[in-house]
């Protein structure tokens, strides 16, 4: 779904802004540290509830403030809203009516965000994949969010009783069996998600500008022996460690070039279009629903690489909002078409359409 306008209050510099977007490429120009990533934070902050980021507490709150607010409008004229409060807390609503979860949120306006960190997908621990891995389930699969919910509360009831002196194993067989069964449930979900995807990625691989690229689901087990086996061999070492070693939340994915892990060889440049391309197909499964959020587009990536990006996005219908420091070179990338051009300077945006 589309953001026709955002209001932002007290996020990061920004003070209080309204801004009116274009349906389809929208581009924030400014200094670094003018507020033009914090626009794609507001909006990200709208869909999600939280920064996309790294942040300890509220320090994405303005200095001073007690708390922040961002509102949107979408194009069907519903409007989200989105508050964080040092001592009160969060609130979200829709439509007038408070929501209780994030994903709702996710439901309304689901984003990707493209930045300079998107290549911890590919660097960082396997819970950035599982999260890559989950939203797109998510997104596709509408009873994924329930068994996920009971597969998380059954997990920390199972470490919570591994935790214990003195561990009942007759308690922990039962948490055991149910443990289990919903850990299928979700690897049967991600399995046929990555199934799709991957089928997906090869045919749209031609973004990164690399060949022989492989993407491989690990379930969180040995899937060649029944889940209860493992457990059941890992149960003296469980008890000992007190966590869970084998289910559902150890899931990884395996990014390959040229059957080598690309983390261990690829150049930084090559990983953030390697990244990059993993969540543009992703984002795909929703077609124009999606909005995407690139924050500086033109570091680290050639022209070839913006070109093919820029047109890949281009032709998807979906709605944009990228930055960048030189409004020549983020404009040039896009081509000639029609585009929004906003000015970003101490937190303050003013619109040009060009």
């Amino acid at each position: 779904m589309r953001l026709s306008r955002l209001l932002v209050q007290n996020m990061r510099n920004i003070d209080l802004c309204s801004v009116e977007l274009g349906p389809t490429i929208n581009l924030f120009v400014g200094e670094n540290g003018s507020g033009k990533t914090s626009v794609l934070e507001s909006v990200h902050f709208l869909s999600s509830a939280r920064s996309f980021r790294p942040a300890k507490g509220h320090t994405f709150i303005k200095q001073d403030a007690d708390g922040c607010l961002v509102k949107g409008i979408l194009e069907s004229g519903q409007e989200m809203a989105v508050s964080m409060n040092k001592t009160r807390g969060r609130k979200m609503a829709a439509g007038g009516n408070v929501l209780k979860r994030t994903s709702e949120l996710a439901h309304l306006l689901p984003v990707v965000v493209l930045g300079p960190q998107t290549i911890n997908l590919l660097t960082g621990g396997p819970e950035y994949r599982r999260r890559f891995l989950n939203w797109g389930v998510f997104h596709v699969e509408p009873a994924f969010r329930r068994v996920w919910e009971l597969g998380k509360r059954c997990l920390y009831q199972r470490n919570k009783l591994l935790k214990k002196p003195g561990v009942s194993f007759k308690d922990l067989a039962s948490w055991s069996t149910e443990f289990v069964r919903l850990s299928e449930i979700i690897h049967g979900y991600r399995a046929s998600y990555i199934r799709s995807f991957s089928r997906s990625f090869r045919e749209r691989v031609g973004i990164t500008g690399m060949t022989g690229v492989d993407v491989k689901y690990e379930p969180g087990w040995n899937a060649e022996r029944p889940l209860r086996d493992e457990l059941e061999a890992a149960r003296a070492l469980d008890v000992k460690r007190g966590f869970t070693s084998k289910g559902f939340h150890r899931a990884d994915l395996a990014v390959r070039l040229s059957n080598r892990e690309v983390s261990e060889f690829c150049s930084r440049g090559e990983l953030k279009r390697l990244a990059w391309a993993l969540l543009l197909v992703q984002g795909e499964k929703l077609k124009s629903e999606v909005v995407y959020l690139v924050d500086d587009l033109t570091s680290e990536l050639d022209s070839d690489s913006r070109e093919r990006i820029c047109n890949y996005l281009v032709n998807s219908g979906s709605q944009v909002l990228a930055t960048g420091v030189d409004g020549k070179d983020l404009s040039a990338c896009w081509g000639g078409i029609e585009k929004t051009m906003f000015h970003v300077e101490h937190g303050l945006i003013k619109r040009n359409s060009i």
